[in-house]
């Protein structure tokens, strides 16, 4: 079975030994499936330039047969544009399943990024601007990131459940925050706050509204952070045996996937 991991929004693929989507790779050949597509996007450039890369990648590492995608946080975004703009790729995917993806943007997004009205807005956006000029100054970090992770980019991003109808079976997963205990890690308790004193006040991961997440066949909710979600305890990094099992979840995916594509 052919399976793309795309990643979400500032954090590499890969970053020295740590992998972004944790001992998932091990997990897909140890299942008796070939070595899964990794791609390293860049992680701050906007849905169209990512998917393209990863469009890019995809079709020398599997120049045949159905693909399967694995999309976490931007990367479910991504891999509608991909779908979108990539016909002959299209052609061939028969899955795509997304991991907290903002399908109707992130409230942490939408505060940073420039738009809005006020004072507070103007300094934001004021910040925001001279920021994205330096960082798109190195020439090779592309930016953008941001913008398509707003509610009105992310709502924006090509329809696929609607125009692939009948043809990609997608699904979408949710992060409501951690069952025992302090609903996310440390570093992401601040946005899960945040989000929460919105007035929706939507459980979610300390990035993502579960609301937001759902698109396509909702599958339902894991209770884990975001990060956590793809095997990332940041409160404790070196534990070999988090409270949640990522890894079950993303085998129970996989199996899912084999059973209704057998010999893909």
């Amino acid at each position: 079975m052919n399976l793309v991991f795309a990643s979400g929004f500032l954090l590499p693929q890969h970053l020295g030994p740590i992998e972004y989507f944790n001992g998932v790779s091990g997990l897909v050949t140890g299942k008796g499936h070939p070595p899964p597509l990794l791609r390293k996007v860049p992680p701050l450039g906007d849905s169209k330039t990512r998917s393209d890369d990863l469009a890019s990648a995809i079709r020398p590492f599997f120049p045949a047969g159905p693909i399967h995608i694995i999309g976490h946080s931007m990367g479910g975004l991504d891999s509608r544009y991909l779908i979108a703009g990539n016909p002959d790729l299209a052609a061939r995917i028969v899955s795509l399943t997304t991991l907290s993806t903002p399908h109707h943007g992130s409230p942490l997004a939408d505060f940073i990024a420039p738009g809005g009205a006020g004072l507070l807005s103007a300094v934001r956006s004021f910040i925001f601007s001279g920021a994205s000029r330096a960082i798109g100054a190195f020439g090779f970090i592309r930016t953008g990131a941001i913008e398509d992770l707003t509610k009105r980019r992310a709502e924006a991003a090509p329809d696929v459940a609607e125009t692939h109808k009948g043809r990609i079976r997608i699904r979408s997963y949710a992060a409501e925050g951690r069952a025992v205990g302090r609903k996310t890690s440390l570093l992401l308790f601040p946005g899960h706050e945040y989000i929460r004193a919105q007035p929706q006040g939507d459980p979610n991961d300390g990035a993502v509204a579960v609301e937001s997440a759902k698109y396509g066949e909702y599958k339902g909710a894991w209770p884990c952070d975001h990060l956590d979600m793809v095997g990332h305890d940041l409160d404790h990094p070196t534990n070999s045996d988090p409270a949640f099992k990522h890894l079950v979840e993303f085998g129970k995916i996989i199996d899912m996937l084999q059973a209704e594509h057998p010999g893909t």
